[in-house]
């Protein structure tokens, strides 16, 4: 398999189940508590490890048990932690996660770390023999985090070496100038149709078609529509195919995108047509949200390929 080069997130998360949202001022009294590995750039490397592939992370802990825990946890999946660097003053995040009787969660965090990591973090050293190098939106959020994510495109760029980003629904608006400044440098973009609007500054209910020829006319080759309707997306110049999602009983949400980025990555990588890498990502997404949490409970390719041939 190849080496893909990740630079993101790397976080523990308190996952609480909730049975309701309690207004501003009240009480909401969890039915269970789960403590994990967490973080999207964490949990799309964990996906890709147990799919065969090098995942080299790039990071930021803060030197406390969290961040040792992280560490742990990451080698234990597989990942490659060379490049995760240790702060001396900042924690290691920490993302409250709750998730209603749905199974959709919401997330709040404090960066801690993550964003104090610096561009002198980048090691040039990361990429080499790289096949693809993927970055989690999040690290665009704040320096000097994002330039150091600035730094880590430009090495790959200077390398030829594919970048991809996925953009994360909540911060999509955040990000938005950064992300189509960065369109040229980009092989591929992972993102919600819900979220185009926010990316492109149109409207709620936007025609679709338009925001994705602006996209590609902005020099991103490939674009990923994790969600439009009842099916994903891949769109490039030359068209666009698509895949339905798969029937789930959904449990957590919670990195079913980073999934899907995995999925995404795993057939870009190997080749897949259109149709086959929107099925695979549907398929690691599916799996996702059938599992408690994210971090160690992500799935590799024989789970996506077990629920594809089922």
């Amino acid at each position: 398999m190849a080496t893909v080069v990740l630079l993101g997130d790397i976080n523990i998360d308190l996952v609480l189940d909730i049975p309701f949202y309690p207004p501003e001022g009240g009480e909401g009294i969890a039915t269970r508590q789960t403590v994990a590995l967490g973080g999207s750039a964490t949990n799309t490397a964990i996906a890709l490890a147990r799919s065969g592939h090098e995942a080299r992370l790039i990071g930021r802990i803060g030197a406390d048990a969290w961040g040792r825990q992280a560490l742990s946890d990451l080698a234990g999946a597989g990942v490659i932690t060379r490049w995760i660097g240790e702060d001396p003053a900042e924690p290691t995040q920490i993302n409250v996660v709750t998730v209603s009787a749905g199974g959709e969660r919401t997330m709040f965090a404090y960066r801690g770390a993550n964003a104090q990591l610096a561009p002198n973090g980048v090691a040039e050293a990361a990429f080499e023999g790289a096949a693809l190098f993927h970055l989690s939106g999040y690290a665009l959020l704040q320096a000097p985090q994002s330039q150091a994510a600035r730094r880590a495109i430009d090495i790959a760029a200077a390398r030829d070496i594919p970048v991809s980003l996925d953009v994360p629904g909540g911060v999509a608006s955040t990000i938005a100038g950064t992300v189509l400044n960065l369109l040229p440098k980009l092989d591929t973009i992972l993102l919600d149709g819900a979220d185009l609007p926010r990316l492109l500054h149109r409207p709620q209910g936007s025609d679709l078609e338009p925001m994705l020829a602006a996209l590609l006319a902005g020099g991103v080759r490939r674009i990923a529509l994790k969600g439009d309707g009842a099916v994903s997306r891949l769109c490039q110049r030359g068209g666009a195919e698509s895949a339905p999602w798969f029937p789930a009983a959904v449990v957590d949400t919670t990195g079913a995108g980073d999934a899907f980025a995995a999925g995404h990555i795993h057939g870009r990588l190997t080749g897949l047509g259109g149709h086959d890498c929107c099925r695979l990502a549907n398929a690691f997404g599916a799996v996702t949200v059938t599992r408690k949490g994210a971090g160690t409970a992500m799935p590799g390719l024989p789970d996506a390929l077990r629920l594809m041939n089922d």
